[in-house]
């Protein structure tokens, strides 16, 4: 598939190595890194096909879900390689991204296109990735961990003058310490998790959202275009007055303690008035992803939020 480019100035800079340029901007040297791993991974995605970049790019562990999760190197392994470079070419440019002051701990998101050029041609899909990279060590290549994805009803109308935007970058950088115990991080951040779920099954998902969103928060959800701040998010659940329920699956955190992410199952069910008309059926069924950062106080909020629903 022809992808016509993003304007992006700030990673067109950066893809011709003027870091002085990103240090302007605030990006650190991780960010910059991530980003450009991203990058990296969209262009050999097009000139080397999905499952090629896929291989290349993701942790050995990493996975996406196909409905479920699913590790995504050995589910490519387990088919033949294509003899010829596949008809259908999945393109994607970052837009927003955040890492953790450690450095080992990043996500990326933005705009994807998936077009085919088979004899089918079928229609051209559009939607926004997310992905969670992670360092296999200290100093080392970033890999993905974790990728999802929502659709879009169309093109976003911003594509023709997108640009890139990173979180608030904290400095300076936190290496871990030799006292950081990586697994009661994650067993803290996997507890909550589970009270922001208790909190969303019993007060509702609007009310459990406003306490555990963060002040930089996005909501992905399929068919709408991402929400990407607390008021738009607040909005659109407001409407859904949904009581949501589920179980977390895994948890973990940065070696500096300010990122992390959980994923796991969860189910929307209506509530109030819809739940009456309804007879509380069952709204969905699937999977979440969360990504977390540490506010000023020290307690964990929400940054992203997306789903994966489960074929009906």
């Amino acid at each position: 598939m022809n992808r016509t480019p993003f304007i992006l100035p700030a990673l067109l800079l950066l893809a011709f190595g003027l870091a002085a340029y990103a240090q302007q901007l605030g990006y650190t040297p991780a960010l910059v890194s991530l980003v450009e791993a991203e990058r990296a991974f969209s262009r050999a995605s097009v000139e080397r096909g999905v499952r090629e970049s896929f291989l290349a790019f993701f942790a050995d562990d990493g996975i996406n879900f196909q409905p479920h999760p699913t590790n995504t190197r050995e589910a490519f392994l387990k088919r033949p390689a294509p003899a010829t470079h596949p008809p259908v070419t999945l393109y994607w440019e970052p837009v927003f991204a955040d890492v953790s002051r450690a450095g080992d701990l990043g996500y990326t998101t933005g705009p994807y296109r998936l077009s085919d050029q088979s004899a089918e041609r079928r229609p051209t899909q559009h939607g926004y990735y997310f992905s969670i990279w992670k360092r296999q060590q200290p100093g080392g290549a970033w890999k993905v961990a974790v990728d999802v994805g929502i659709q879009t009803p169309a093109p976003d109308a911003a594509e023709r003058a997108i640009r890139f935007q990173a979180a608030p970058q904290p400095s300076p950088a936190k290496t871990t310490n030799a006292n950081f115990d990586l697994e009661r991080a994650r067993a803290t951040l996997l507890q909550t998790d589970r009270d922001f779920i208790s909190a969303a099954s019993t007060r509702g998902a609007l009310k459990a959202f406003q306490t555990y969103l963060g002040t930089e928060a996005r909501l992905h959800r399929n068919d709408i275009f991402p929400l990407t701040t607390r008021d738009a998010i607040r909005e659109y659940l407001s409407r859904k007055r949904s009581l949501l329920s589920g179980e977390p699956m895994k948890a973990d955190v940065a070696g500096s303690d300010d990122l992390g992410y959980t994923y796991g199952t969860y189910e929307l069910r209506e509530s109030g008035a819809q739940a009456v008309t309804t007879g509380t059926a069952t709204a969905e069924k699937g999977y979440y992803v969360r990504v977390w950062r540490r506010d000023r106080s020290g307690n964990w909020k929400i940054a992203l939020d997306t789903t994966h629903p489960l074929p009906q």
